[in-house]
């Protein structure tokens, strides 16, 4: 009886450890997202436009002039530009670096946490930003940006370590999700302080400083989990490495992979597709608000649909997760659930641009009361209704279905018109953007060999990194020749329906077939070089 206690109580004990492990790796998407949402997509850029302006002033003009001011601030906003392309072109290049160099010496987790701790405090040291420091604010910001982008690399890259190979999908999308509730979390108390920091007896200033201290508390706090419990998993013996330089190894091993494109085509296919969808995401990402503004919404509107698409995003890219689970008795009525919002949310969005006297909270409402009966139709008759269409989706066929919902965000932005339109469109956005991304690693991850994941997920965020240079791009160039905003987010369509096109062509089973077989080969090579 002992040994059957013993027996049944281990595989619990098992189970126990792989469920903290991978609540452990996936705590640091809340990590840092916190910093991502609060700093990078919010509160930086305007911030660094205030304080470098006045540097940029022409010669005899007084901060007094509005005209003045206001080509200054459009000068320093071009400046800021510039370095974001060079801080995600640093990125790029070096990611694939450090990500083989990990590969080749085990140190993929150690180099993730010691990232981290560097742009954490890179991150806190944005609070000692003031008028006239804009030299130094873009330093940090190049320091920080190059940090967190090195940090998803190696972050990403443990996912097929931490995770078991049937339940990636959800590991991944449980990342995203934690990702949202952090992110969203940190954004709204620094949101709160903002708005309500004279009544705090603070200056509008103070407290966006002290928005920049905490997201790198935040990051490095909530990153220990991760440094605690993840274990690192082992080094690899791979080929054309230089004995005795791991670096040059490094170097000669992505020169090798990069040659050697067509034995990983099903991989680099991929990688193809979802650089150009991920032009469409990262363009609705940074376009959003500045589409809204000239449309004349006001701030408090542009600010209020970015924490909605963090929240809505939550239970979405759960949702995505189960879709693909062949064992999940609820993902036909989660594909209802999509295809529902999908449908209802530009019926609503009609109706408010016909009338255009809809306020938030009848907006509310009128959300909340198509989801609620969303949810009831999906677990009555849609539940029934698009279980054989279910059957057929896997983790590929769920990325399509969030691509294609995506495409529908640009084509309504051309009609927009309304503050209530504007927030439908966020909630439509955060139903699908944290689970195509999701779902996109895991699919990467499967078709990369275990043993070179530094190295390919740096290559991926080397893809990332270019995504969201054609699509704004685009925008600018179709906004110069039609000088229709309208126009311009239309554009952005392209890259969705190419992308998506370029999805259907890619092969996963044969990529992730590839993939097994090169980590087979290299376990058998690691096995005889240590016999």
């Amino acid at each position: 009886m002992t040994t059957s206690k013993t027996a049944t109580a281990r595989p619990s004990s098992e189970e126990q450890r792989y469920h903290r492990r991978v609540f452990a790796w996936a705590m640091y998407d809340w990590a840092d997202h916190g910093f991502i949402t609060t700093t990078i997509v919010t509160f930086f850029p305007p911030y660094f436009i205030a304080i470098a302006a006045p540097a940029f002033l022409a010669a005899g003009k007084s901060a007094n002039d509005a005209a003045a001011m206001g080509l200054a601030a459009d000068t320093a906003s071009n400046v800021f530009s510039l370095v974001i392309a060079l801080a995600l072109f640093i990125s790029a290049i070096v990611s694939p670096i450090i990500g083989t160099y990990a590969d080749l010496t085990g140190r993929r987790k150690r180099i993730l946490i010691v990232v981290t701790a560097f742009g954490s405090i890179l991150a806190s040291m944005m609070a000692t930003l003031t008028t006239g420091l804009w030299l130094l604010g873009l330093a940090l910001y190049i320091g920080t940006q190059i940090a967190v982008n090195i940090a998803l690399g190696m972050n990403s890259s443990l996912l097929a370590h931490v995770s078991r190979p049937h339940d990636m999908n959800r590991v991944s999308s449980l990342a995203y999700a934690l990702g949202y509730i952090g992110g969203g979390l940190l954004l709204a108390g620094n949101t709160a302080l903002f708005v309500f920091a004279d009544k705090l007896g603070l200056d509008s200033g103070t407290a966006v400083r002290i928005a920049f201290f905490t997201t790198g508390v935040w990051w490095l706090l909530f990153s220990l989990p991760l440094a605690i419990i993840v274990p690192e998993p082992p080094a690899m013996p791979l080929t054309n490495i230089i004995s005795g330089n791991r670096l040059q190894g490094a170097l000669s091993q992505l020169r090798h992979t990069l040659r050697d494109i067509q034995r990983y085509r099903e991989l680099f296919k991929m990688l193809i597709s979802f650089w150009l969808y991920s032009e469409g995401i990262s363009a609705i990402i940074l376009l959003a608000t500045a589409y809204g503004a000239t449309l004349g919404l006001d701030n408090t509107a542009l600010v209020g649909t970015i924490l909605l698409t963090q929240f809505v995003g939550l239970p979405y890219v759960l949702i995505f997760g189960q879709i693909p689970n062949p064992n999940s008795k609820w993902r036909s009525a989660y594909v209802s659930m999509l295809i529902w919002t999908a449908i209802t949310l530009p019926i609503l969005g009609f109706i408010a641009n016909q009338r255009g006297d809809i306020d938030m909270m009848g907006t509310f409402a009128l959300l909340l009361g198509s989801q609620l009966l969303g949810v009831l139709f999906s677990a009555t008759f849609g539940r029934e209704l698009f279980t054989s269409v279910t059957q057929r989706i896997d983790t590929k066929g769920a990325v399509l279905l969030g691509l294609a919902i995506f495409m529908i965000i640009p084509i309504w932005g051309f009609f927009l018109k309304t503050a209530a339109e504007f927030f439908m469109i966020g909630w439509l956005a955060g139903t699908v953007q944290g689970g195509v991304q999701a779902l996109s690693r895991t699919i990467y991850a499967t078709m990369s060999p275990k043993a070179k994941s530094g190295e390919f997920f740096g290559i991926y965020g080397l893809s990332e990194k270019f995504a969201g240079i054609l699509a704004p791009l685009l925008y600018g160039v179709v906004g110069l020749i039609t000088h229709s905003p309208q126009a311009s987010i239309f554009s952005i369509v392209i890259f969705f329906a190419v992308g998506l096109l370029a999805l259907r062509r890619v092969n996963v089973q044969e990529g992730s077939r590839l993939a097994m077989a090169e980590d087979e080969a290299l376990a058998t090579l690691s096995a005889s070089s240590n016999a």
